[in-house]
């Protein structure tokens, strides 16, 4: 078989696609909205992690100070 025999010619080309996505197998197609739509999840369940973060409780105003934490001394050595 020759080169010019291994050809694909203009008469049998049926359709030609233009942009994303053109001439590939449905299974790609299915695969790239699988990947955008996880990336778009993803994107929203962080945004909502960043909402639902917790902050610190801040006193603000009167009231007592906290006590101090209990110091512990060292046992005494032995004379």
């Amino acid at each position: 078989m020759s080169r010019r025999e291994s050809e694909v010619t203009e008469a049998q080309v049926r359709v030609v696609r233009t942009g994303h996505g053109a001439n590939c197998s449905s299974v790609g197609s299915v695969i790239d909205t699988l990947f955008a739509t996880a990336t778009l999840g993803s994107a929203v369940f962080a945004a909502v992690l960043a909402a639902l973060k917790r902050e610190d409780l801040r006193v603000v105003g009167g009231g007592e100070p906290p006590p101090d934490p209990p110091t512990t001394t060292p046992p005494a050595e032995a004379a």
